[in-house]
């Protein structure tokens, strides 16, 4: 293995423990609350969205942020930091784009500005790092 294959693998396992970590914690967090936190509910008080059941919108962030966490699981078993192509990381971070439109799209709609940007980085911090893994799969292939 050279020094960029090293450099590559060790950087599709950080992506791989971000994604498993930060997701794996926040649905973690979610399912220990059991309902949404009343801060959840104010947030939406005053939007369309606010007539809505609160507990299974936010749960059901809690279940895709757990598929997401079980599909960095996966990757990270199947060695796909070692050995590419490394398709489940892939999905499991176009999963991730759409999560933060998610969320922003709630930030944006609770006029929670400062975190509708802040998800817009995410999403573009995401977009890099699908778009870095897609290519080194495309370079080892040939």
């Amino acid at each position: 293995m050279g020094n960029r294959t090293n450099l590559m693998s060790l950087m599709r396992l950080a992506v791989t423990l971000l994604i498993l970590i930060t997701f794996g914690l926040a649905s973690f967090g979610k399912w220990m609350d059991g309902s949404a936190p009343q801060w959840f509910i104010d947030q939406f008080s005053e939007t369309w969205m606010g007539s809505m059941p609160q507990t299974p919108m936010y749960l059901g962030i809690a279940i895709i942020e757990g598929l997401l966490a079980v599909g960095a699981l996966v990757s990270l078993v199947k060695l796909e930091w070692l050995r590419p192509p490394a398709e489940i990381l892939r999905w499991t971070l176009v999963g991730v784009l759409f999560l933060f439109i998610m969320l922003g799209l709630g930030a944006r709609l609770s006029g929670q500005y400062t975190d509708a940007a802040s998800h817009f980085m995410y999403f573009s911090g995401t977009l890099l790092m699908l778009f870095v893994i897609d290519r080194d799969d495309q370079d080892r292939a040939t």
